[in-house]
């Protein structure tokens, strides 16, 4: 099987950045995540536009069976979602991360407040857990993956309009997505249960702050999943 995990981040001033982009390899690459191997992992920290833009065109040529595109940084909202990817202010439309792949989840952990003149260009918990030895977590993981139905899976560390807090410890979102993730018992881990816990508990700590996420209403036997047990 092709996949990849695209994973970008902006740290200017905000210092959990890093602390997610760690934690996402960390679970992705542990038995639960589905132990993806660090060649199928690209990480991108303040990345230039075109340096990026170039990227995603590599990948898209690659007719990669699943993908997986993470951000995590400073963002606003115009008609949609707009990543600032670098101290220099360089805008990324969200919709430029679309269609890397027919199965593909993209994880969007920065701020939506709607700002009136932004256009695309300025300028022109090391997470611990033990785990038994059972063996085979990566096929069966790939398996599954196979079996699932095109789709474009979409999460929001917060609602249009709102902003998204970032600790010392990561991006409040992130951090109860991946802590519910490692915690859930179950056979396979599902995003739209992941997220639904991991959102009741961001809003919980801020009430300013409620993610969201855009899913297929398909069977569960045809659903992507985050995890495997």
């Amino acid at each position: 099987m092709k996949k990849k995990i695209l994973l970008v981040g902006n740290n200017d001033g905000l210092p959990g950045v890093k602390i997610d982009l760690e934690n996402y390899k960390n679970y992705f690459k542990s038995k639960t995540g589905g132990e993806w191997y660090d060649s199928e992992m690209i990480e991108k920290l303040n990345p230039k536009k075109d340096d990026l833009i170039n990227l995603i065109d590599s990948l898209k040529n690659q007719n990669l069976d699943y993908a997986i595109v993470i951000f995590s940084g400073h963002g606003g909202m115009k008609r949609e979602t707009i990543l600032e990817l670098n101290p220099d202010g360089e805008l990324f439309s969200e919709s430029r991360f679309e269609n890397i792949s027919r199965k593909q989840v993209t994880i969007l952990d920065c701020c939506r407040v709607y700002a009136q003149n932004l256009s695309e260009s300025i300028r022109s918990m090391k997470l611990e857990k033990s785990f038994s030895a059972y063996e085979g977590t990566r096929a069966r993981f790939e398996k599954r993956i196979t079996e699932a139905s095109p789709q474009q899976i979409k999460m929001y560390s917060c609602a249009k309009g709102e902003c998204s807090h970032d600790t010392p410890k990561g991006g409040v979102y992130s951090k109860y997505l991946l802590e519910t993730a490692f915690a859930d018992e179950s056979e396979f881990i599902y995003f739209g249960r992941t997220h639904s816990t991991a959102s009741d508990k961001t809003a919980r700590d801020f009430s300013d702050q409620h993610p969201e996420i855009i899913q297929p209403k398909s069977l569960t036997t045809q659903q992507l999943i985050f995890g495997i047990n």
